[in-house]
């Protein structure tokens, strides 16, 4: 076929930052709005997912694609990656427009969650990953939580996705999970349920470390950030408690 007519509307997207024109000579692609969709790509399981090797600063990483990240939620929240180095394996890496990388603390990106096998997701830079919980899946049961040396982490989310995939529709009550250990452990609560009035959105959140026998209970929808040192168990408490 030498041509053909259509009679609709001529659209211009946007493809990697580059402008998709359509300029006469060039190969373009002509697609019907209606055939367009803009879900994001599926997810697969982070061991199948496909990455590239490389290295910034010297140090190893594994390049994935990222099916979404709420950059407006966690934006500022960013740094410099060389501000980082020393404490890397604690963040993932994004790349910059001008050459430079941004990083991101892991506790805000359940990654295992969010990579795809297509080219045209987000790219994320990972240097460790820490084994995930989910508060959903886990509700009313108590996890004995084994730490082989110093500096092991371990991170629980609200939902698998986080960072990438909204919290589900529909309340799950009373939703509590208890984490023990046999040592101690340092612990960083970071509350990300919070509304546009200062709520949680409908729902609650809170932790209780338990002290030798005695509970000390912080509201997270108050307090979003909460850190305590040297605890040997810690219970996520509703959650995702519905009013």
């Amino acid at each position: 076929m030498t041509a053909f007519a259509f009679n609709g509307t001529c659209t211009a997207y946007e493809f990697n930052s580059k402008l998709c024109s359509c300029l006469g000579g060039e190969k373009v692609i002509y697609v019907a709005n209606s055939s367009i969709s803009y879900a994001p790509p599926a997810t697969v399981p982070f061991s199948t997912a496909p990455h590239i090797n490389t290295t910034v600063e010297n140090i190893e990483l594994k390049q994935y694609q990222l099916v979404n990240f709420f950059t407006d939620v966690f934006s500022q929240l960013l740094y410099p990656y060389d501000v980082v180095i020393s404490v890397h394996q604690y963040y993932y890496a994004f790349p910059r427009e001008d050459g430079n990388y941004n990083a991101l603390n892991s506790a805000y990106l359940d990654v295992a969650s969010c990579v795809t096998d297509t080219p045209c997701g987000m790219p994320v830079l990972v240097n460790t990953t820490w084994p995930p919980y989910y508060i959903l899946n886990e509700c009313g049961k108590t996890i004995q939580l084994s730490f082989q040396k110093k500096g092991d982490t371990f991170s629980v989310y609200s939902h698998p996705g986080f960072g990438c995939k909204a919290f589900p529709d529909g309340p799950t009550n009373n939703c509590n999970v208890t984490f023990t250990t046999t040592g101690t452990m340092y612990l960083s609560y970071y509350g990300y349920f919070s509304g546009t009035d200062g709520s949680c959105d409908g729902y609650t959140l809170g932790v209780e470390p338990i002290r030798s026998g005695t509970s000390e209970k912080v509201d997270l929808c108050i307090y979003p950030w909460h850190v305590v040192q040297q605890e040997r168990l810690i219970r996520v408490l509703s959650t995702l408690k519905a009013p």
